[in-house]
């Protein structure tokens, strides 16, 4: 495209084909990113050999260190770290733990009314006969410490098992131990003297406890939820005066409880038989409580979030189905609504109390699976101290005595957290490259910007070379095909306006200068070679600006800029 410019000579602009060669030259430009990277461009540029492979050598070096650290860091961060934190934290009120109180041997019973029921059906038996009937009965119930039921031959067993199937007549083992438990069994009231919370008197069985069983030890009485200490140590502690229940089978202790059995827990579910504590009579007991809060990451092999505290649940199960369930296909009737334990019958007390010392008084809760007993990850812990010494005289109106606090009104939070956050595990990777190479996050993007680019260059090159292949084999055997188009590089011809003949091009001359009337002969000539081997031309003859008028000082046969044979 020709112009005037002010002086009126005319500037021919340069052909398209001149600027993308003149652009083209900057298509062998290392990146932009490796310049960014240290070391990087005096390993492309360094004049000398021993130069670059000393840069590449470190270069080399410096990756690898960085992607093995880089790979420590992931990988200490998928194991998670973890760190634990420990506070002391005061709170105005604190819950008391689970406290059950049981008796030590599990016949707290009326015996005279009970034996008097017995004569009902058993009009000849006798006292001490009446008494191995309860052993016979209470120990194949599953209850421990009927310590003579494993001296009885199987003869005198098989004469006290006709001697309960005639007591029990009409009643199934279920419903006939649930009915003696209730006409003769102890109330709270017959173990209860008196309760005394912060120096505040309160009512043991409406207020305080209520009944819970206990593997191995039948009924026994727990505080409910939410008796709260509000004041620090002896100001607000639970005090409790304690009678001595009955004992059918505690001769040697003139019928009455030897001692009193004090379960601490951290749940108000299931009791655990350990750990426990003994009182004597007509002792002082000042148990002290001290409190720690855990919450640990879940670790499915250390804890669980399904619960919180620990699975008391799980060691009375596990105890239920191994001693009794397993070996015997039946339960015991104290234990009948177990989380995880399907429905069974009641196992009579002639199955028990046959096996009685290997079942029920050799094994030990805790001996049992206890691995299996997953604690939650969220639970609280209690530490117990306990302080016992005789009293100066005896108690009057009750026995036993227990009181029990909190030092103080505070607990030990002890928490686990993971020492690698997030953002702590970006900038962690972030140093190893940073360190070693220099790389921010903004060279990586452009690294990885680069590599998809070229990845999508060679796909795109390798579609296209393979589509043309399949095309040329296509054509080859059909020759109706058309052709795939292709470009011809023909030798350039000048074409006349007249439609004369094309002629060969006259050889070329030096290029002189411009005259005030416009193109010589050989800047003609020239000017019309670079059109015909421009890349701007279109098959008609025509580039992106059209037609062009003749060239000054010629006539219809002048050249055309843009005018080419493809």
């Amino acid at each position: 495209m020709n112009g005037l410019t002010g002086t009126g000579v005319r500037v021919r602009l340069p052909v398209k084909k001149l600027i993308n060669s003149t652009c083209e030259c900057h298509n062998h430009d290392y990146p932009p990113w490796t310049g960014e990277i240290h070391g990087m461009s005096q390993a492309l540029q360094s004049k000398s050999l021993t130069l670059r492979v000393f840069w590449w050598i470190v270069l080399v070096l410096c990756t690898s260190c960085g992607t093995a650290t880089t790979i420590l860091v992931i990988i200490e961060y998928i194991r998670g770290p973890t760190a634990t934190s420990t506070t002391i934290r005061l709170v105005p009120t604190m819950e008391l733990p689970a406290i059950t109180v049981c008796p030590k041997v599990p016949d707290a019973f009326n015996f005279e009314e009970m034996y008097r029921d017995m004569k009902l059906t058993l009009p000849h038996i006798s006292k001490p006969t009446a008494s191995n009937l309860v052993r016979f009965w209470l120990g194949g119930s599953g209850l421990e410490n009927m310590d003579e039921l494993p001296e009885f031959n199987s003869t005198y067993l098989e004469q006290l098992s006709k001697m309960y199937d005639a007591w029990s007549a009409g009643y199934e083992a279920q419903s006939f131990f649930d009915l003696m438990h209730a006409k003769y069994g102890f109330k709270c009231s017959d173990l209860f003297h008196m309760c005394d919370l912060g120096g505040k008197p309160k009512d043991c069985c409406k207020t305080l406890f209520h009944r819970r069983p206990v593997m191995r030890r039948g009924f026994c009485y727990q505080t409910r939820r939410d008796v709260n200490q509000t004041e620090a140590d002896d100001i607000g502690r639970l005090v409790l005066s304690l009678k001595a229940p009955p004992s059918v089978t505690s001769p040697q202790y003139n019928f009455i409880q030897p001692q009193i059995i004090i379960y601490i827990n951290d749940n108000h579910e299931q009791v655990l038989d350990f750990p426990r504590f003994y009182l004597y009579p007509h002792e002082w007991n000042r148990m002290h409580f001290t409190a720690r809060l855990v919450e640990l990451l879940e670790h499915p092999s250390d804890c669980t979030t399904n619960l919180i505290g620990k699975d008391a649940n799980c060691f009375v199960r596990n105890w239920l189905t191994v001693n009794v369930i397993d070996p015997y296909n039946c339960t015991v009737p104290y234990l009948t609504d177990i989380d995880g334990v399907p429905k069974y019958p009641t196992c009579k007390p002639q199955v028990l109390a046959k096996e009685y010392y290997n079942a029920i008084q050799l094994v030990h809760s805790g001996s049992v699976h206890s691995h299996e007993c997953i604690p939650g990850c969220t639970r609280w812990e209690y530490t117990v101290s306990l302080q016992q010494s005789p009293s100066l005289a005896p108690f009057t109106g009750h026995v036993f005595n227990l009181e029990a606090s909190f030092y103080d009104l505070q607990y030990e939070h002890v928490k686990e957290v993971f020492t690698t956050s997030v953002p702590g595990f970006m900038s962690q990777i972030g140093g190893q490259f940073g360190f070693f190479l220099g790389l921010s996050i903004i060279t990586m993007i452009q690294i990885i910007i680069y590599f998809l680019t070229s990845l999508a260059k060679i796909i795109y090159r390798f579609a296209h070379r393979t589509y043309f292949q399949i095309f040329d084999r296509f054509t080859s055997y059909n020759p109706t095909s058309t052709p795939r188009p292709s470009v011809l590089r023909a030798t350039p011809t000048f074409h006349d306006t007249n439609s004369r003949p094309a002629q060969t091009p006259p050889p070329p001359t030096p290029m002189v200068a411009n005259t005030p009337s416009g193109w010589s002969q050989a800047g003609s000539n020239i000017s019309a070679w670079n059109a015909h081997h421009s890349p701007c031309s279109s098959p008609s003859g025509r580039d992106n600006a059209g037609s062009h008028a003749p060239l000054p000082g010629k006539n219809a046969s002048a050249f055309e800029f843009g005018r080419i044979g493809w």
